[in-house]
């Protein structure tokens, strides 16, 4: 038997096995039969009456999403976490993008953190793509599990502006200090748990530096370093 003979055995082999596993693949509890499953994901998925369903492997739903009539997401979209099926996040896309309020949740049902979009505000430049897509647009919070405010701030077409904040699970506040297009500007503070000064920097409006200077806990001075100066420490 030639090499090619062979390989048309094991490929017909492997293609009559795939097509076979396929036919006898047994749906969880929930999932439609005529969803596709996704391999790479793990996922089932279903595109219906312009929505799109996605499943866990084990059955439970993780998404309904609003389809527009050329299958792009467009409207009220919903994820779910897998354990126990409460909201994940949720909010609304404007031909794919996300738009208008979007909530996070912790799997308790507490709100994680809570950003606006806008669908016609999206930076251009190039940045690193980790949870931000570019086009936050407006107020932003992100909580502790317990239901405390861990930090707040502004977006404006993707970028970080004004005045953010940021708290220890205590409440008390750990730093406070302006952005302009992420760009630290103005006095920025920082302190420690207990509500003392720990460290002030300054930058002009053009977000250059002027100077740190860094406290010890007891208030006394630690370092100092001005712009064009080096840094001087007790």
């Amino acid at each position: 038997m030639n090499k090619l003979s062979i390989f048309l055995i094991t490929s017909l082999t492997f293609f009559f096995t795939y097509c076979n596993t396929e036919n006898q693949m047994k749906y969880p509890n929930g999932v439609p039969t005529d969803a596709k499953f996704d391999r790479k994901k793990n996922i089932f998925t279903l595109v219906k009456d312009q929505h799109e369903y996605t499943w866990y492997e084990s059955g439970q739903l993780y998404s309904d999403c609003a389809l527009n009539t050329i299958g792009i997401r467009h409207g009220e979209c919903n994820y779910f976490f897998e354990a126990n099926g409460k909201p994940l996040s949720k909010g609304s896309f404007v031909n794919s993008l996300k738009d208008g309020l979007w909530y996070w949740y912790f799997p308790n049902g507490n709100i994680y953190y809570k950003q606006y979009f806008n669908h016609a505000k999206r930076r251009t430049d190039f940045w690193m793509e980790t949870n931000l897509l570019g086009n936050e647009h407006g107020s932003y919070e992100r909580y502790y599990e317990n239901g405390k405010l861990e930090e707040r701030g502004e977006y404006d077409t993707g970028y970080k502006t004004g005045k953010w904040e940021k708290f220890y699970r205590s409440g008390q506040l750990e730093f406070a200090g302006s952005y302009l297009r992420d760009n630290k500007v103005g006095s920025w503070k920082f302190y420690y748990p207990n509500g003392k000064l720990e460290a002030e920097e300054n930058f002009t409006a053009k977000s250059e530096f002027v100077s740190r200077v860094t406290y010890f806990p007891n208030g006394s001075l630690n370092c100092q370093n001005f712009k064009d100066t080096a840094l001087e420490c007790r």
